[in-house]
């Protein structure tokens, strides 16, 4: 029995509306979402919603170089840090280039608070972001593929 016989159809062709009319308020949604992320700070979800609305190349290549200063800076995961690296398509030796230079382009903001020694559970030490950054580079292989 097909559903359509259990009653009267809920609309009428004439009241449904276009698919231009949900687009364009889909894509106000998508950017509402996008703005909220971003003011969340959570970069890594604000580059995936960035990517899904077709953002121009260099909004979305600031978004995840954030991301990956979040991820690598912020919380110093390695393994999460290699991840989205090789998603984004960054080499490692792109990385650790780019890294650097949003390292020094923080220090000449001001944003000093992800440079500073932070302990590192692998070495049972503090280590500089730029300590880490290069045990993360000298280790890169050991880490999972994505």
């Amino acid at each position: 029995m097909k559903a359509e016989s259990f009653g009267p159809r809920l609309f009428a062709p004439s009241i449904h509306r276009s698919d231009d009319v949900f687009s364009t308020m889909n894509d106000k949604l998508d950017r509402k979402e996008l703005r909220a992320e971003i003011e969340r700070g959570h970069f890594v979800r604000a580059a995936l919603v960035a990517a899904s609305l077709g953002v121009d190349e260099q909004e979305l290549r600031e978004l995840r170089l954030k991301a990956l200063w979040q991820m690598s800076a912020v919380s110093r995961n390695g393994p999460g840090t290699k991840w989205l690296a090789q998603e984004y398509g960054f080499s490692k030796k792109e990385l650790g280039r780019t890294l650097r230079q949003y390292a020094e382009k923080m220090k000449e903001e001001g944003d000093i608070k992800p440079l500073e020694p932070c302990y590192d559970n692998n070495t049972s030490k503090y280590l500089t972001y730029e300590e880490w950054l290069d045990r993360f580079l000298n280790n890169w292989d050991k880490f999972p593929e994505s």
